[in-house]
């Protein structure tokens, strides 16, 4: 049994997610239910759950208050619930948290609890939540470290200025950071061009994106893009065009 606490400052919310929970996951057990960060992080102290369903904004703090509230070592997994997809999603999404969005419907509380189901039979180590809570108080984004699940198994936490480049591979994604360390995330291409598209990365062609920091020079007449490590990666016409503009305003 994976024992779980709710933390949420709306009544109708802990009841819904208690149910759901009851009636679809009978491998979880809930231990205590708190309305706010200060009972929540009372009651993950005296339960000690392996799982949280943790509210993002409530009276007296914020989701991210209750997992600092809880360092240096979070005992625990979470699940974010949240009716503010956008104010803390490309946060969250950087750091591969768990989000449920309210209305919370079966199949996303089936996902979630599935995909928590198995971190916790593994033994996964709590570093996306360290990353989540250094991202939230770092001011600049593009300064932001990213966690990456890898389809060796492992999980990695690089900073977004170590990426030279991504590039499509299958359903995945491959990161090629400044080192030359090549990584391949589990997670697809169109993925990560969605997660970047506010930083300084540029869609190069169908299948790759770059950092714009990293560009040497353009070959306008061999539509090639020069990287400062010497790699030379093909650009479409359009989108030269476009990147060119950009790189007058970096």
């Amino acid at each position: 049994m994976i024992k779980a606490i709710i933390i949420d400052d709306e009544r109708n919310s802990r009841d819904i997610i208690a149910l759901m929970l009851e009636k679809y996951c009978p491998q979880i057990t809930i231990a205590a239910t708190a309305s706010d960060c200060a009972d929540g992080i009372e009651k993950i102290k005296m339960h000690q759950p392996q799982l949280v369903f943790l509210d993002l904004e409530m009276p007296d703090g914020t989701g991210f208050d209750v997992l600092a509230g809880t360092m240096p070592d979070i005992p625990f997994e979470a699940v974010f619930v949240t009716a503010f997809e956008k104010k803390f999603l490309h946060v969250i999404r950087f750091s591969d948290v768990e989000l449920i969005l309210k209305p919370i419907d079966k199949e996303s509380l089936l996902q979630a609890v599935a995909l928590i189901s198995s971190r916790i039979d593994g033994g996964n180590n709590k570093e996306r939540y360290r990353v989540l809570l250094e991202n939230f108080n770092h001011s600049k984004p593009a300064l932001w470290m990213l966690l990456i699940p890898a389809t060796n198994g492992e999980e990695y936490t690089i900073n977004i200025p170590a990426i030279e480049y991504i590039e499509a591979l299958g359903e995945n994604c491959l990161f090629r950071l400044n080192t030359g360390v090549l990584i391949t995330a589990v997670q697809s291409f169109r993925y990560y061009v969605d997660l970047f598209s506010t930083l300084r990365f540029y869609q190069i062609n169908n299948s790759q994106m770059i950092q714009l920091s990293n560009i040497s020079h353009l070959d306008n007449a061999g539509g090639k893009v020069v990287l400062k490590s010497g790699v030379v990666l093909d650009i479409t016409e359009r989108r030269q065009r476009d990147l060119v503009l950009k790189m007058t305003h970096k």
